[in-house]
């Protein structure tokens, strides 16, 4: 039994007569009856009872016509599973609180506006977190800072952000190698993209400092730097509109203390284009946009 002779038995039922069906699914009147026969010896049973050149379905071939019909519907509802589950299931995006903060309103109103029946499910969190979703299978697409180096995923670079140390206006404008271990550091916590980069660059000078205030959010760090409790990290789009503002100013650090990040898209390396490029494109626009 095979979808091809299904659809000839229903045709058949459908028409009446064999004529009839091959006229429909334009087929020879010989070629519908064989696979009539065909279909009967495959699955055992008479589903007509033939008198001279005239079929008449029986009861068996009453039942079957019912299952057949189902099986069909089936069918066609599998075979477009792909086109069905890019609408119905949620994409699945994370990314870091960088990107949460500084990019994500703008990329996925770009998204919701090209993809409006596509539902999202969106996380914010660090960079190891978010990574650690991502092999889980619990994400389909992660926007962080930096690249896994695995090869079960592929990357796409979207920018670089240079990382400022930022604080009050009433505070230092510029800091000594001599001095950084003496300041009130508001950083955040461990696995964040902002405190990794920060103790790297220290660490390459011989220098330690420990945080006068850990948090995983950025604005608590910011909100205590402009009241002039310390000094924080922040990527350059999320200090720019507050250095203009006027609530926290760039200090400058020695040139060893260069820091930056490579962001990136990353997603499993299988070879499927679907709704993650779509997103990736609307992250890139919006990145585009926020650096003019």
């Amino acid at each position: 039994m095979n979808q091809r002779q299904l659809r000839i038995f229903l045709a058949v039922c459908d028409q009446g007569t064999t004529a009839e069906a091959a006229k429909q699914l334009y087929l020879s009147q010989p070629a519908v009856s064989k696979a009539l026969r065909d279909l009967e010896t495959s699955i055992g049973v008479a589903l007509f009872d033939r008198q001279g050149n005239r079929l008449r379905l029986n009861q068996k071939g009453a039942t079957f016509r019912i299952q057949a019909t189902a099986l069909l519907r089936d069918y066609e509802q599998l075979a477009q599973f792909g086109a069905r589950s890019r609408q119905q299931l949620p994409l699945r995006v994370g990314m870091s609180l960088t990107f949460g903060q500084a990019t994500m309103p703008a990329a996925i109103a770009r998204f919701q506006q090209a993809q409006p029946r596509v539902p999202l499910q969106l996380f914010a969190e660090n960079v190891a977190q978010i990574q650690a979703r991502l092999r889980r299978g619990e994400i389909d697409l992660a926007f962080v800072e930096g690249t896994m180096g695995e090869a079960a995923y592929t990357s796409q670079r979207l920018s670089t952000y240079e990382l400022w140390a930022v604080g009050a206006p009433t505070g230092p404008s510029r800091l000594k190698l001599a001095s950084l271990a003496k300041q009130h550091w508001l950083l955040r916590e461990v696995g964040s993209t902002l405190r990794d980069r920060f103790e790297a660059a220290l660490h390459r000078q011989g220098l330690q400092v420990q945080p006068w205030l850990e948090s995983t959010n950025t604005t608590v760090l910011t909100n205590a730097a402009a009241a002039g409790l310390g000094l924080t990290i922040l990527p350059a789009p999320l200090a720019s509109p507050l250095l203009k503002a006027g609530q926290l100013v760039k200090l400058t650090l020695p040139k060893a203390l260069s820091m930056r990040t490579e962001n990136y898209a990353i997603m499993r390396q299988d070879g499927v284009q679907d709704m993650r490029q779509v997103m990736i494109q609307c992250f890139q626009a919006a990145e585009s946009a926020s650096a003019l």
